[in-house]
């Protein structure tokens, strides 16, 4: 089934919202009719609750304006008009804006989640669509507006996520199908930013040491072990050499702690790490051959030995 929108509503006119209708409208022709004698013209159509309630709002609106986007501070019954919906607010707001769009959404319309949430609130996002007419489809946006607009990576799930894909990337965005379980692309993108944000607060904690100690760039310029694979490589070997030499690693990071406080650095992400490869060190998971498990085994074991339910 390809998909034909007419009208596009956007849920949320900030930096998100804004750069998609720069890119559709600006970009995809998203304004007056899309070839001569067409009668039915593709619109982009906006709601953002601060419009006009501040200087931000003020502002959102003259852009929407000059984009010929029609834009209004609450959910009227202009959203019935929409063939497909963009949700892109802050995720605290994630369901609200699903709860009172839901009884104007048109039947079969789309409803894209693009908000960060977890997969549970994307769950209850779904719940809240479906008590209406929409069909809910959760999207995971992999990179940033400000500096990639509309090409800003995305992934989709979701039933028809595969036809909606296929309109997304025929029209400016960047979209790649994850599978038909909505929620799970919201769950990678959390578990991507568990890695990402944990490597930059563990590069403010070292960095800081380092241009405090005057040894910056001999800090960064010892990291040519990660330089020479992939990061996805040099996780995973850390995870799979970490079931081995855990418990030398624990120790090391005792001393590394030790180096901060002398510093003058609170070694706030060091002892977080040191107490989780101490927590390994007391699960005993060490191989007696002293042999490096594949990926699977050792996320197996520390599944089972180490990394507990809460």
């Amino acid at each position: 089934m390809s998909l034909s929108p007419r009208v596009i509503a956007l849920l949320g006119f900030g930096e998100a919202g804004s750069a998609i209708a720069r890119g559709l409208c600006a970009e995809r022709g998203w304004r007056g009719p899309s070839k001569p004698g067409d009668n039915a013209p593709r619109r982009v159509i906006a709601i953002d609750t601060a419009l006009d309630k501040d200087a931000r709002g003020t502002a959102l609106g003259k852009t929407a304006r000059g984009l010929d986007v029609a834009i209004e501070g609450t959910y009227t019954e202009a959203l019935r008009e929409a063939d497909l919906v963009i949700c892109a607010v802050q995720g605290e707001f994630a369901r609200d804006a699903a709860a009172a769009a839901a009884p104007l959404l048109k039947k079969g319309a789309h409803y894209l989640d693009l908000c960060t949430i977890t997969g549970k609130m994307s769950d209850e996002d779904r719940a809240e669509i479906d008590k209406g007419a929409g069909r809910y489809i959760d999207i995971a946006v992999m990179g940033g507006f400000f500096s990639q607009g509309i090409k800003a990576p995305m992934l989709v799930a979701g039933e028809d996520a595969g036809d909606m894909v296929a309109w997304m990337n025929a029209n400016g965005f960047v979209a790649t199908l994850l599978g038909p379980k909505p929620g799970s692309a919201s769950s990678v993108k959390m578990l991507r930013s568990t890695l990402v944000k944990g490597i930059e607060a563990l590069g403010v904690e070292a960095l800081v040491t380092a241009k405090r100690q005057g040894i910056l760039e001999e800090v960064l310029g010892c990291l040519g072990d990660a330089d020479a694979q992939t990061l996805r490589g040099f996780i995973t070997m850390l995870v799979r050499t970490h079931v081995v030499h855990a418990h030398r690693r624990w120790e090391e990071m005792g001393l590394v702690a030790q180096t901060l406080r002398e510093t003058g650095v609170d070694p706030l992400m060091t002892e977080a790490i040191e107490r989780s490869h101490r927590r390994t060190v007391d699960a005993h998971i060490a191989p007696a051959d002293g042999q490096v498990p594949s990926l699977d085994e050792a996320l197996e074991i520390l599944s089972e030995k180490v990394v507990r339910g809460v």
